[in-house]
């Protein structure tokens, strides 16, 4: 666990360190003066260490930060990296200004196979990181690694604040941020961002693509025999639930055609999740809709609903579309 102790951010059981190299934060403002709201100062330096760990998380390399006297020149927030492998962090504070200065596409419609594959390469990053040495191209492995963790949602949603924070001082006309070595040399070129793009790394919702169960089994606690937007309640997983039944056609046949329930009785269903990114950037569900019911089961044989056949034919239509241009 991450312990905050006198302006350094410590990984518990991380020792013998020694200085590698400098993260910096250069603020340059609008006028000549060379200080800095202490609030936006504050809430920007919780915004880069918590996405500096969370890249050494990722990546699983121990790390402690150090803050240092800040600069003149506009304002300069710089921190010192101590570890057990210089590279490894070079790799990590470069990653970080690659990922909080250029802009990522993020696509939320990528399919569960290719999040897998992503997984799978990161593992197989880590590993080749465990061999890292000084003679190896830090610059490119760095490049690779900013590609391949900038779907990450925690560093999406932190890069955003960031720049929120930023974009909300008037003072502050663009900035950078820089890897430094040990005697405060920049170790490549410096990347300004300056204020007019500060939007394009905000993040304009907080919400994602709400996830799909197509065969979720709800056991009803709480059906809804009374005509109305009303909430169900449901046993989905282990866990209590209430959600809004979509479905007229099924609501239709409680009314018209007399269904009835019972205690167990249980529905398959299409199971539409809505999720939002808080503002650590850990999703949160905000709500649970069934659009379609496919079966009720309700001790006897399982009854199929026609908008569940309908469902299930359309389903096995797509995917063998998808099969075929695969």
């Amino acid at each position: 666990m991450w312990e905050y102790v006198t302006k350094r951010y410590v990984l518990t059981g991380c020792i013998q360190m020694e200085a590698i190299s400098k993260l910096e934060l250069h603020y340059y403002f609008n006028d000549d003066s060379h200080d800095i709201d202490a609030i936006t100062r504050n809430k920007c330096e919780a915004e880069m260490l918590a996405i500096v760990y969370e890249v050494a998380t990722i990546l699983d390399i121990k790390t402690q930060l150090v803050a240092e006297i800040p600069l003149e020149g506009g304002f300069r927030d710089k921190w010192k990296a101590l570890g057990e492998n210089s590279p490894q962090l070079q790799v990590i504070l470069m990653t970080v200004g690659l990922l909080t200065t250029i802009y990522f596409t993020y696509d939320p419609e990528s399919n569960a196979r290719k999040k897998e594959l992503e997984q799978l390469q990161i593992q197989e990053l880590k590993l080749k990181l465990k061999q890292l040495k000084a003679k190896d191209n830090i610059e490119e492995i760095a490049q690779i690694t900013a590609n391949k963790i900038s779907k990450n949602l925690k560093i999406i949603k932190r890069k955003s604040n960031l720049y929120t924070h930023l974009n909300n001082n008037s003072r502050i006309e663009k900035v950078s941020i820089n890897v430094l070595d040990s005697s405060n040399i920049p170790l490549h070129k410096e990347t300004v961002i300056n204020r007019q793009v500060f939007r394009e790394f905000i993040l304009s919702t907080n919400k994602l693509r709400a996830e799909e169960d197509d065969n979720a089994q709800i056991e009803l606690i709480s059906p809804v025999l009374k005509d109305g937007n009303y909430k169900w309640k449901g046993i989905y997983k282990d866990q209590t639930i209430s959600f809004n039944m979509y479905d007229q056609k099924f609501k239709e046949s409680i009314f018209i055609d007399g269904l009835n329930f019972h205690a167990g009785t249980s529905i398959i269903c299409v199971l539409r999740i809505r999720r939002e990114l808080d503002e650590i950037g850990e999703v949160k569900i905000k709500g649970y809709s069934v659009p379609t019911v496919i079966e009720v089961l309700n001790g006897q044989s399982p009854h199929e609903t026609t908008q569940g056949k309908a469902h299930r034919h359309a389903k096995s239509m797509y995917d063998n579309q998808s099969d075929l241009f695969s």
